[in-house]
């Protein structure tokens, strides 16, 4: 098999001293309990396709898909091996190659025909203003939410300018779509504004961050953070519990922000057995609801139990995939368990 997307990270790839650290967080691996199903056992199995020692049979390109991309290894690796990066080259060579999921292909084909995951034409709340504002897939669907949002925005001292966006790639990269992902990051940046925007959701921001950096892309609750503690706001009087969003928390190090915020809008926190950079991933990331969706809702329902365990009735995220998977996980096995978004409470304190 041609690897030319892994011969890159052949020298990170060696970096990699086997000593399994990444096995203690994974959530894979700890649902699974095969070598393959963590970090150590997918680099293995991502040299092996390199060297040319593995062939991707079915077994070996589930294994390589079962990620959820959660950033739980790196933060362990001591050698500080980017294991995504690794797997992302890896699906990468293994789709040029001809091998593709047909979930993989229906979704895409959907943001190809209508711009967004969902395959439905969803218009923008378009507003003028001076700061443009990308709502991303998720939260463009929910068009109650987004109005409710922008309004947030707004009672903060925001100007937010809503434009007919489209989405930002993310699935083609991570799926390992290369030359696709190229066709969309095109038609992304010809409806971006050119100078910075305001994300409200955390995949958007992290990954434009990552794959276009002469973008500037803001995260809301940086801007929240900046303006809550200055401006007249309601004290909610909840008791909730925070799941972190492996993107907000590992991936832009942000895990006091978002505590601090619940605090001043009068919101105790009962946290998680795990949180903070050790927070267990919902499943939700890393195309796992479309590779192996019993898999990312199990893992979902795990967070969902826990949550219930330490006592609480309502969990909120900042992920919309989060608060997707999660909900999803609660109501399809009964559980009492009430998810909501960080930003519906601060819209409510802000209101």
């Amino acid at each position: 098999m041609e690897t030319k997307n892994l011969e890159v990270w052949e020298e990170e790839m060696d970096i990699c001293i086997r000593c399994g650290y990444c096995f203690e967080g994974c959530p894979i691996y700890k649902e699974k309990r095969w070598e393959s199903d963590g970090a150590r056992g997918k680099v293995i199995l991502a040299h092996g396709l390199l060297r040319g020692d593995l062939k991707p049979t079915d077994y070996l390109v589930q294994k390589i898909f079962e990620c959820s991309f959660c950033r739980d290894c790196i933060e362990r690796c001591s050698a500080n091996v980017s294991i995504p990066d690794i797997l992302s080259a890896a699906r990468a060579d293994i789709v040029s190659n001809g091998y593709k999921n047909e979930e993989h292909i229906n979704l895409l084909k959907k943001i190809d025909e209508t711009g967004n995951i969902f395959g439905e034409k969803l218009e923008a709340p378009y507003k003028e203003g001076e700061i443009p504002v990308l709502l991303g897939c998720r939260l463009l669907e929910r068009k109650e939410d987004s109005k409710r949002y922008i309004k947030m925005l707004e009672n903060l001292g925001i100007k937010p300018q809503i434009y007919d966006e489209t989405c930002c790639g993310m699935p083609y990269a991570v799926l390992g779509y290369k030359d696709d992902f190229a066709k969309q990051q095109e038609k992304f940046r010809e409806r971006a504004p050119q100078n910075k925007m305001i994300c409200l959701c955390t995949t958007c921001v992290f990954f434009i961050k990552k794959k276009y950096p002469d973008l500037e892309a803001i995260y809301v609750i940086d801007e929240v953070y900046k303006r809550i503690f200055d401006i007249p706001h309601k004290k909610l009087g909840m008791t909730v519990t925070y799941h972190d969003p492996c993107n907000v928390a590992r991936g832009m190090n942000m895990v006091k922000e978002p505590r601090e915020i619940l605090k001043e809008i009068g919101v105790e926190l009962v946290e998680l057995p795990t949180n903070g950079k050790k927070a267990e991933c919902c499943g939700g990331g890393g195309g796992l609801l479309v590779t192996n969706n019993p898999l990312a809702e199990k893992l979902a329902l795990n967070r969902v139990e826990q949550a219930l365990k330490v006592g609480v009735d309502t969990l909120v995220t900042l992920c919309p995939t989060c608060e997707f998977n999660i909900k999803n996980a609660a109501e399809k096995n009964n559980k009492n368990l009430k998810v909501l978004n960080v930003l519906d409470l601060i819209a409510e304190a802000v209101s």
